[in-house]
Parts: C-alpha cells; sequence; structure tokens
C-alpha cells in the first residue's frame, strides 16, 4: 500500500511538472518578441500620409532627408521623426487576435457579410478607424494602416492593414507618433540643458525689457581677467554679476540663480502655432511683450556662447513665448525671469566692500566726522586708525560687520512713476559714509541717510535715492561710533 502510494505521489510529481513546463512553454511562446507584417530600410519609405483625429499630412523624401509637411526642420524633434520612419520601415505586431472571414474589400462587395464584418471590427474600433497611415515606398509598392482602440489590459493598439483580413495589435508606444499632433514633432525644448551645475556660469549677458519693466534691467557678468569689471564691482564684495542699467548696483545672489535657471534647459508645455507671420506674432502680442530677455547664453560644453532673444507675453490666462526669429509660439508655465522685478534682482545691502580693498572710510554722523585709515598688506596684517589714534583691529573688525549690513527692505520708492533712479528731494542726511579705495582709479563709493517715513531713512548710493532702510540702522551706528572711540564695546542688531 504504502509503495503504491510512494508511486502515486511520484506520477502526480511528475505531471504537475509537465504541466507547468507546457504552460511556461506557452506562455513563453505568447509573450514572445513582436513580430513583423512589414521590413523595409527607412531609405526604402518614398512617403508616408497620415490622417489623424488632429491632422492630416505626409512625411516625404527631400534632399537627401526627410520633411515632415510644412514644419520647420530645423526645429524639428529628430528623435520622434526617427521613430515615426522606424515604425513606417518595420510594421510590428504582438499578435493576431481576429480574422474575418472575407477582407473587407470583399465584404464591401457582399451585402450579406457585410454587416457582419463590420460589427466584428467594431469590437476593436476600427469600423471606423481613429488614424491610418499609407507608406509607400520607393519600389512603388504601398501599405496602408487602419488603427482602432486601445486594448485595456495591455495598453496596446488595435490595427489592420487596409485589404487584408486580420486584426493585430501593437504595442502602444509604436503607435503615438502616427496619432499625435503635427505640432507634437516640433522640438519641446525652447532653451538646450545647460552642462554645469550652476546656472550663474551660463548667462554672460542679460537685457531684461518689456512692459514690466518701467527701465531696461541690464546685467553683466564679473570676469576675474577684466581689470576694469574688477574695478567697477569692487564696492560689493563677492559677487558673480553686477546690475549696470539703470544704475550700477550688486546683483541678488539667489534672485540671480533662479532668474538664470529660469533661462536655461527652458521646456514649453506645447507648441500652440507656428510658421507665423508678423500679422499673427502680433495677434498673440509679441509687438508688445510683457518681458523681452536679450541674452548671451553658454551651455558650458566647449561650445560657442550664443545670443538668445525670448519674448515672452500673457494670453489666455498663461504665458506663451517666442524665441529669436523662429516664429514658434510656445506655451510655457510660470517661470522666474517672467516674475522678477529691478528690485528682487537689486541686492539688500547697499555697499560691501571687502575690508582689505578699502583704504579709508569717512562717516559723518550726528554732525560729528570719524575717519578711519586701513593699512597693511594683507587681512592679517591690517591695522586702523582713528582720527590719527590705532584702534584695536577686532573691534573694528567687528564695526566694520555693522557697517556694511546696511540694507534695503525691498520696496523700491515710487517717487517717479516713469522708472527707477528717482530724483528724491531729501534733507540733509543725518549719516553718511565714504568708501575709498586702494586702488587709485576706482572711484569713492557713498551712501548717505536722510529722513523718510514710518521710522525709515531714504538712502542715497553714489547720488541715486532708490530705497528705504529702518532708521534703526543709524541709530545703532552711531553708538556703535562713540563706543569704539573710547576702546568699549557696543551691539551690532538692529
Amino acid at each position: 500500500m504504502r509503495r503504491a502510494l510512494a508511486i502515486f505521489s511520484l506520477l502526480s510529481l511528475v505531471l504537475i511538472i509537465l504541466v507547468l513546463f507546457l504552460f511556461t512553454r506557452k506562455n513563453n511562446e505568447s509573450t514572445g518578441g513582436p513580430q513583423l507584417l512589414s521590413d523595409r530600410k527607412i531609405s526604402e519609405i518614398e512617403e508616408i500620409a497620415i490622417s489623424n483625429q488632429y491632422d492630416t499630412y505626409s512625411v516625404y523624401q527631400e534632399g537627401g532627408g526627410f520633411a515632415i509637411a510644412d514644419l520647420p526642420m530645423e526645429n524639428v524633434n529628430a528623435d520622434y521623426l526617427l521613430m515615426l520612419l522606424d515604425e513606417a520601415a518595420r510594421v510590428e505586431y504582438i499578435e493576431q487576435v481576429f480574422r474575418t472571414e472575407k477582407t473587407v474589400a470583399e465584404s464591401s462587395a457582399e451585402s450579406s457579410a457585410e454587416s457582419s464584418t463590420e460589427s466584428s471590427l467594431a469590437a476593436f474600433g476600427l469600423d471606423n478607424p481613429i488614424g491610418s497611415a499609407t507608406i509607400r515606398f520607393t519600389s512603388g509598392e504601398s501599405i496602408c494602416l487602419l488603427f482602432g482602440d486601445v486594448e485595456r489590459v495591455s495598453g496596446g493598439q488595435y490595427f489592420m492593414i487596409k485589404g487584408d483580413n486580420a486584426v493585430y495589435l501593437m504595442d502602444h508606444s509604436r503607435v503615438v507618433r502616427f496619432l499625435q499632433p503635427l505640432k507634437r514633432f516640433i522640438y519641446l525644448e525652447i532653451v538646450p540643458v545647460r552642462s554645469v551645475p550652476s546656472p550663474l556660469s551660463t548667462i554672460k549677458h542679460l537685457h531684461l525689457s518689456g512692459r514690466a519693466f518701467p527701465q531696461p534691467v541690464i546685467i553683466s557678468e564679473i570676469r576675474a581677467d577684466n581689470e576694469e569689471d574688477m574695478r567697477e564691482a569692487l564696492g560689493f564684495g563677492a559677487t558673480t554679476h553686477i546690475i549696470r542699467s539703470p544704475h550700477l548696483r550688486k546683483i541678488d545672489q539667489k534672485e540671480a540663480i533662479d532668474v538664470f535657471e529660469s533661462l536655461t534647459g527652458l521646456l514649453n508645455i506645447e507648441v500652440l502655432d507656428y510658421n507665423c507671420d508678423d500679422a499673427a506674432l502680433a495677434h498673440y502680442g509679441f509687438d508688445d511683450p510683457l518681458v523681452n530677455a536679450d541674452y548671451i547664453y553658454d551651455k558650458g560644453d566647449g561650445s560657442d556662447p550664443v545670443k538668445i532673444v525670448l519674448k515672452a507675453v500673457l494670453y489666455q490666462g498663461g504665458y506663451i513665448l517666442v524665441r529669436d526669429d523662429q516664429r514658434i509660439v510656445h506655451r510655457i508655465e510660470k517661470k522666474a525671469f517672467l516674475a522678477t522685478s529691478y528690485e528682487k534682482l537689486t541686492a539688500r545691502w547697499f555697499l560691501t566692500p571687502f575690508i582689505t580693498d578699502v583704504r579709508s572710510i569717512v562717516i559723518n554722523s550726528d554732525g560729528l566726522n570719524y575717519r578711519f585709515e586701513l593699512s597693511g598688506e594683507d587681512n592679517r596684517s591690517l591695522k586702523v586708525s582713528l582720527n590719527g589714534a590705532e584702534l584695536d583691529v577686532e573691534k573694528f573688525r567687528k564695526f566694520y560687520t555693522l557697517l556694511v549690513s546696511a540694507a534695503n527692505d525691498g520696496q523700491l520708492i515710487q517717487a517717479n512713476p516713469s522708472g527707477t533712479g528717482m530724483a528724491l528731494q531729501t534733507t540733509t542726511p543725518v549719516l553718511s559714509v565714504n568708501f575709498s579705495y586702494r586702488d587709485p582709479l576706482k572711484k569713492p563709493d557713498t551712501m548717505s541717510f536722510s529722513p523718510g517715513t514710518l521710522r525709515r531713512h531714504y538712502v542715497t548710493v553714489n547720488g541715486i535715492t532708490e530705497f528705504t532702510c529702518l532708521e534703526r540702522y543709524a541709530q545703532v551706528l552711531e553708538t556703535a561710533l562713540l563706543a569704539l572711540a573710547k576702546g568699549e564695546d557696543f551691539k551690532t542688531d538692529w
């Protein structure tokens, strides 16, 4: 009995293994690689005539390559076009899912079979195809693909060859190009991505104008090999770029990073229009753009820097943009360069020269003059005197940190609606600071503080009054000056 049970168990095990083997083999066969209905070289394609719910157009050989409808070829996504050509040259299918008794052509000739055939094809959405692609070859042969519904489980697409009696399933990834809008073949990349981590090294020069800017804002890179650039930036300490217009100002590094980054690797949401003439562009509003960004872009990959001009406008609740003279209207997301302003781009701190670049500082506070003379070869050997008397260097360093902490409150004074750089009539300053530099060719920088409103002072930097500062700064600085003169300690918080 035990022997019989053992033999039965062994036979059962063998049977189970056999069933599993056959099932696995059948499953592997059914999920094997794609099969081919047509296998040609891309060079054998003469034309692909496509019709779908969006467009009717042709892809055709021209001048040794391929053109696609009336799209500007320099802006066509070459990868998408190549995929379309491959999908037309090699018509692949995953499996055959249905075969009618007669071909579509035969069914059309026999009314008794026509309704039955159409009913069968309706199950696959092929009684009324959503798209077609007629592929003509240089040999004179052609095939026409008809596309139906999406198969729910696999996500594949039902299709058939016109004149054939079989329905096949194609991988959806090989159908997309046949069924997408023509304008989707335009490259979604408006500005190429940079090849370096920081956007600060990619924008060499930026000119922002348009209705969003009362006056143009011009920003340029500080080149370490340019003495004049370095000299102009002495009053701003460490900075990669400066604002040159409407006034020479230190740039806010964080805002610059955000703005510069938005001008690199710029992608569209979709193409709204293309091949636009001047009248069409004016209709969209590009003759009077919200923002015009004209800049020199260096990708950082060793290629030559290029000049790029972007024009952006508000359109139907969003933003649209054109680049250079491409005449392609892109819909884009709201980017930092669309939301920036002169006051955002200007650093909060007025003047921040390195202590080692300064030769002397003259401060007038509450009617008293304080003259600091700085000497020494470097930061370690720094010596400072106040009105001829030597100072404790560490106390002066603490004071200097307070001195260069003068900052605006972020609000541009709107004394003159026509733009920045207001000719504001200020009263006698309660505080003035003058920096003279070791570089004899660098002109002194000055900032003065005059009574304003809401416990603020108007701040005039090199003759231009644009921002205010809390009056607390001048009060704390005056207290620190008196303490420093006596060799006493002081606070720096304001």
